[in-house]
């Protein structure tokens, strides 16, 4: 008598819902990316031998381009009570509107007397609108009042003052930006810069490879 057969099982497997699942998926990431906002203005800074980034979080970073303009960046956590320190502290009525555009902006580009249309370009024309920036001369500099504003505003907590100047930037501008920080008894900043490799054979190169070889104990 002959055995049956046994049934053997389909191998394929219906991928269908492993396919929605990763479409779903890929839809959520690309709907709730954050993607990193545009700086305050084209800038290269120098390079130098760190590995030490510069803090994102609680940032106040004043931008310096090989022009001489000097342009603000600030962490959104700090910006609205930023916007009103300054009103108070210059006696300028910003409207709820004002505020509102202040906050959607990415940067600070004019004097106070033309902040309110600076943030009402969109950004395709600020792509094509020739910036000002911020007043840093001996007369106004409106560059020592927001740093007054921000230094009130954020009392209490830390704050990270970066300067983030160009290559090809010349010292009067970077002396501006020094001397509004010494008029608010602020002493303490980082200069944001390339980082790059330490040079073979160089004295530091040397130092960091015998702490390399230096057994943990």
């Amino acid at each position: 008598m002959s055995r049956g057969k046994i049934k053997r099982g389909s191998t394929n497997i219906d991928m269908t819902a492993m396919c929605d699942i990763a479409f779903l998926l890929l839809s959520f990431f690309i709907l709730t990316t954050k993607f990193k906002p545009a700086e305050a203005i084209d800038v290269t800074p120098p390079s130098s031998v760190s590995s030490k980034a510069a803090p994102q979080s609680n940032a106040f970073t004043i931008s310096l381009d090989k022009e001489g303009k000097v342009f603000l960046d600030m962490s959104e956590d700090m910006k609205g009570d930023i916007f009103d320190e300054l009103g108070k502290s210059r006696n300028i009525n910003f409207s709820a509107d004002d505020k509102k555009y202040f906050m959607n902006s990415t940067f600070v580009g004019s004097s106070l007397s033309q902040l309110n249309q600076f943030n009402r370009l969109s950004p395709e024309q600020l792509k094509t609108t020739t910036l000002t920036g911020i007043p840093t001369d001996s007369t106004n500099n409106e560059l020592q009042a927001w740093i007054n504003a921000a230094a009130n505003a954020t009392k209490g907590r830390k704050t990270n003052w970066l300067i983030k100047g160009d290559n090809n930037a010349k010292y009067p501008g970077f002396k501006s930006i020094i001397e509004a920080f010494k008029k608010n008894e602020i002493f303490k900043y980082q200069l944001v810069t390339n980082a790059e490799d330490v040079p073979e054979g160089s004295e530091l190169y040397r130092k960091n490879m015998a702490g390399e070889m230096v057994p943990e104990p």
